[in-house]
């Protein structure tokens, strides 16, 4: 009984780790987006697609046009805009792309 007690910890323990490193991953992306997006207009969705790509593991072009409720276009001129903090795209792929904070 001792045993078992003491494997579980150990897991809960490791999880807890990983949960941290995962949790400081997206404070230090979103802190990096966010110096961006405070130089941009008060009506801007950068902000929005921001809490996207933190909200979300993966996110694509027609999705955040969807979600955010402007054109695809739109999506890419806002990654375009993001310039070096944009999340890392992980298709790799030129017709359909998606990125995510990894």
């Amino acid at each position: 009984m001792l045993s078992k007690l003491e494997g579980f910890c150990t897991v809960v323990e490791e999880a807890v780790a990983i949960g941290h490193k995962d949790l400081d991953r997206l404070i230090l992306a979103r802190e990096l987006m966010n110096r961006v997006t405070d130089k941009c207009r008060s009506n801007s969705k950068l902000p929005e697609l921001v809490e996207l790509f933190l909200s979300r593991p993966l996110v694509t072009v027609p999705l955040g046009a969807k979600l955010l409720k402007v054109t695809p276009k739109a999506v890419d001129l806002m990654l375009a805009q993001l310039g070096g903090t944009r999340p890392r795209e992980l298709t790799g792929r030129s017709r359909y792309r998606a990125w995510g904070i990894v």
